[in-house]
């Protein structure tokens, strides 16, 4: 989350990469998005997404499937 909103980058090839190089690849994009440096392209192609509304104080939200998502699993 930004003070403009929620963004959500996609993380590439997160089934090549080990649990650690995840943790650095969202906190890259964390940096981008507070600097305003995020492009199109981080924004694109995601495959599966995880959200969290919860830690807006959301108890119930209907996370919005975007093609060519397969899927979002939506944790509150």
């Amino acid at each position: 989350g930004t003070d403009k909103g929620v963004i959500v980058p996609v993380i590439r090839n997160c089934d090549q990469i080990n649990f650690a190089a995840i943790e650095q690849a969202i906190e890259g994009y964390a940096k981008k998005a507070r600097e305003g440096l995020l492009a199109i392209s981080d924004l694109q192609g995601a495959g599966f997404t995880i959200t969290n509304g919860g830690v807006y104080g959301s108890l119930l939200s209907t996370p919005i499937l975007v093609p060519p998502q397969c899927g979002i699993l939506g944790m509150h």
